[in-house]
C-alpha cells in the first residue's frame, strides 16, 4: 500500500503554484506590452465635418473622436470658392447643449485664433450627450454661420 507523503504533496502543489504564477506573469507582461505600444497613432483620427455656406467651405476638425468630456480643440479652415484660405475673418465658436427640462442652459461662445491658415479654439464640454456647434465667421464684413451636431461621450 502506498504511503502518503506530505513532502510529495507539497512539491506537487508548489509545482502547480509556480505554473499558475508563470501564466499570470506572462499574461500581465503581454497586456502591459500591448498597452504601452498603443499610442495616439492607434487612436481614431480627428472628428471632421465639412460645411458649405455662401460660397465658402468650412473644414472643421475636433481633436477627439468622438468628442469627450473636458477640453476638445476645434480647428476651422475656411476656403473661398477658388480654394484660397480665408485668413482675415473674425471667427467665433458657439457650442451649446439643447435645452432640457430642469437644467440650467449650457451655452458658450469663444473666439477662435488664427494659427497659420486655420482658426483654433478649445471647447470645454462639461456634460455628455448631444451638443450643437455653431461657427460664425465675419468675412468681408458679412457674418456667415454653419451648424453641426456632436455627441459627447
Amino acid at each position: 500500500m502506498p504511503v502518503f507523503s506530505w513532502q510529495a504533496c507539497s512539491r506537487k502543489a508548489l509545482g502547480m503554484f509556480k505554473a499558475i504564477l508563470l501564466r499570470i506573469v506572462t499574461y500581465l507582461t503581454l497586456t502591459l506590452a500591448v498597452l504601452f505600444t498603443l499610442d495616439e497613432s492607434c487612436e481614431a483620427g480627428d472628428y471632421r465635418v465639412r460645411k458649405n455656406a455662401e460660397g465658402l467651405t468650412f473644414d472643421i476638425a475636433i481633436n477627439r473622436n468622438p468628442p469627450v468630456l473636458g477640453d476638445n480643440e476645434i480647428r476651422i479652415e475656411i476656403r473661398d470658392a477658388e480654394g484660397n484660405a480665408v485668413i482675415d475673418a473674425e471667427v467665433l465658436v458657439n457650442y451649446y447643449m439643447p435645452p432640457m427640462p430642469k437644467m440650467a442652459p449650457m451655452n458658450y461662445t469663444i473666439p477662435a485664433q488664427l494659427k497659420g491658415k486655420e482658426y483654433s479654439a478649445t471647447m470645454n464640454l462639461i456634460m455628455t450627450g448631444p451638443w450643437n456647434i455653431v461657427i460664425r465667421a465675419r468675412v468681408q464684413g458679412k457674418w456667415i454661420r454653419v451648424v453641426f451636431p456632436i455627441d459627447v461621450r
